[in-house]
């Protein structure tokens, strides 16, 4: 595959422009199902999607890095190939987080507690989009307005669904479902496409050719897993030591600047590829292209944060309103966050793993968690959403200038 400027513009184009509408209908949906389903029952489905995060994760195994990748160095004549094999390789490894689920389920209800089964029954249809919706083939093709058009479709019908049949707190289980099933419709609709396009497309591949894709996905599965050691975990204790109604305001908060966060991830999503065909081209016009993105993200991002900061009382009341007012405080210490995440995507994500630094990337995110759960427990069971919000501070800093320090010792930006 070669290099293309318009196929890559036409690339950013299509990411940003579906986390902008998914920024748009996030900030008509959000706050109609705060207000309609309450903190309580949004915190509980909340705290189910957290659970069914790890099941996303392990079925991904991190190809939504080395598939694309594996894509963007090799002719279109091997994709049918790369697709069964990568594809295949989720559906099993989604059987198996499946098996676990159950079995951990029994367990919990075993010792006594009660289980809300119809609730994670719905947000586990996120789990089987997820294997079905192959959206790292299309990054790896460089044919993202696929994901976005498949997407949007998804969205508008599972956003009608909810208006029409989402009217209270009993309706939480609906709004959960259609909340999580938007990529299993925008996944069926894709391998119905890319059945019709390629042949031999559904070829099972050899045990050995899955070991050796998991072998390879192997350190940057550990390093997703890791990541949500410190992002949804949080969720999960804050709402153990707390309760579904204080998990409401955070993920108030987090939800809104994970709206800035997704926007900023779909350029990096669109970069990736660019990145590593650049780098096989050219290392030092690699090097200053991650350059020049990193410094535009400092500037606009400073700018945002210190927005987010001191007007950020202005931005959430009037979308979520004043009973949500516990959730300004949570906004302000967490309004750097898009521009920290934003850093350490360009250093992390698409300079050491496109260079092929798996193991210090890994080595970096695993003492990042490390540090958010030491410090997350006397934190959050002292000072509750604050202790939370100011946890995740801290662990994305000290990603981020990990890896900076990391690019700085090896001279990895020295060119210039």
């Amino acid at each position: 595959m070669v290099f293309n400027q318009s196929k890559l513009v036409e690339n950013i184009f299509s990411m940003v422009s579906l986390r902008a509408l998914e920024y748009v209908l996030s900030f008509i949906l959000v706050p109609y199902l705060l207000i309609v389903l309450g903190p309580e029952k949004m915190g509980a489905i909340v705290f189910s999607q957290s659970v069914m995060v790890y099941l996303v994760l392990i079925s991904s195994y991190g190809f939504n890095l080395t598939a694309p990748r594996a894509l963007a160095s090799s002719d279109s004549s091997d994709y049918a190939h790369i697709f069964s094999l990568y594809m295949y390789g989720s559906i099993f490894l989604g059987v198996v987080s499946t098996i676990v689920l159950i079995l951990g389920g029994i367990l919990y209800q075993y010792f006594g507690h009660d289980l809300d089964l119809p609730l994670y029954i719905a947000t586990y249809t996120a789990v089987i989009g997820n294997i079905i919706f192959p959206i790292w083939f299309f990054q790896g093709i460089q044919e993202m307005r696929y994901i976005t058009i498949l997407n949007l479709i998804g969205r508008f019908i599972c956003l009608f669904g909810i208006f029409i049949l989402v009217k209270g707190p009993n309706d939480y289980v609906l709004a959960a479902l259609f909340q999580s099933c938007t990529p299993c419709i925008a996944g069926i609709i894709s391998l119905i496409i890319l059945t019709r396009r390629f042949t031999s497309l559904w070829t099972i591949p050899s045990f050995g050719s899955l070991l050796k894709i998991y072998k390879e996905g192997w350190l940057i599965f550990l390093s997703t897993i890791t990541i949500n050691l410190y992002t949804t975990t949080s969720i999960i204790i804050l709402g153990t030591l707390t309760n579904h109604t204080v998990v409401g305001y955070y993920s108030a908060a987090d939800k809104l600047l994970g709206c800035i966060r997704r926007m900023v991830s779909a350029v990096n999503d669109a970069v990736y590829p660019h990145v590593n065909i650049l780098l096989k081209k050219s290392y030092t016009q690699g090097i200053i292209f991650l350059k020049k993105q990193l410094y535009i993200y400092i500037l606009f991002g400073f700018c945002g944060g210190l927005i987010l900061l001191l007007w950020g009382d202005k931005i959430l009341l009037p979308l979520l309103g004043e009973s949500y007012y516990d959730s300004i405080i949570l906004f302000k210490i967490m309004s750097f966050i898009p521009m920290i995440v934003a850093m350490s995507n360009v250093l992390g994500y698409e300079t050491m793993l496109s260079l092929h630094m798996e193991s210090v990337y890994s080595k970096i995110l695993i003492s990042a968690a490390i540090v958010s759960l030491i410090i997350i427990w006397p934190l959050t069971y002292y000072y509750g959403g604050v202790g939370t919000a100011i946890t995740t501070v801290i662990t994305e800093l000290f990603v981020t200038i990990s890896m900076g320090y990391i690019i700085y010792r090896n001279k990895i930006y020295s060119i210039k």
